[in-house]
């Protein structure tokens, strides 16, 4: 079943569609009951969105747990979904990219949103930080920098040891900028400088 771009773009602009989908994307499948307490959001509204999202084919049935009375339902990403943004660059929908964007970010904004009301949070004390400096690259360049980038993390991606904590990495790289100065700015908290910014 081929997804539309409406369909997409409906799913983006849906906090409850984006939040299940990220969760999916980032964990695997996932039942009904854990997307539940993921996301916080009220069990009717959950399931009618979960269905909603199925029909539209945007998620499968993987499993089905007969749980008491009740059947569980586990649910990933279809397989069409699991490559929108092919699509997306395919239909060129720049639009639909840079409203994927404002949801992204909004993520991020909930993060840090959620640490600065932890009464426990410690900026002396916990690791971390953002920064945005502007590399010159090709179109090449950027594509085996962003491989490379896949490659370091990738050992980090699953918890090895009882005392790692869980901290989200984003990385950005945005479109091709018309100015040709570079503009850096940031803030962290893990003491380390990028030699030569600004340069």
């Amino acid at each position: 079943m081929a997804l539309e771009l409406s369909e997409v773009h409906d799913c983006i602009g849906n906090p409850l569609k984006l939040r299940t989908i990220m969760l999916l994307a980032r964990n695997g499948p996932m039942t009904a009951k854990r997307i539940l307490q993921e996301t916080g959001a009220s069990q009717t509204t959950l399931y009618r969105t979960l269905n909603g999202m199925q029909e539209d084919g945007i998620l499968e049935v993987v499993s089905e747990t007969k749980v008491r009375a009740m059947t569980e339902r586990t649910y990933d990403l279809s397989i069409d979904f699991k490559h929108f943004d092919v699509d997306m660059a395919r239909e060129n929908d720049i639009q639909g990219y840079c409203n994927l964007f404002s949801s992204f970010s909004l993520g991020l904004l909930r993060d840090f949103h959620e640490y600065a009301e932890d009464p426990d949070a410690d900026l002396a004390k916990d690791s971390t930080g953002f920064v945005s400096i502007g590399l010159y690259l090709t179109d090449d360049e950027a594509k085996k920098l962003a491989w490379r980038f896949v490659e370091l993390i990738e050992p980090y991606m699953s918890r090895t040891c009882p005392e790692q904590k869980l901290h989200n990495m984003a990385l950005v790289l945005t479109p091709p900028l018309k100015r040709d100065a570079i503009s850096e700015s940031g803030a962290n908290t893990l003491g380390v400088r990028l030699e030569g910014a600004g340069e």
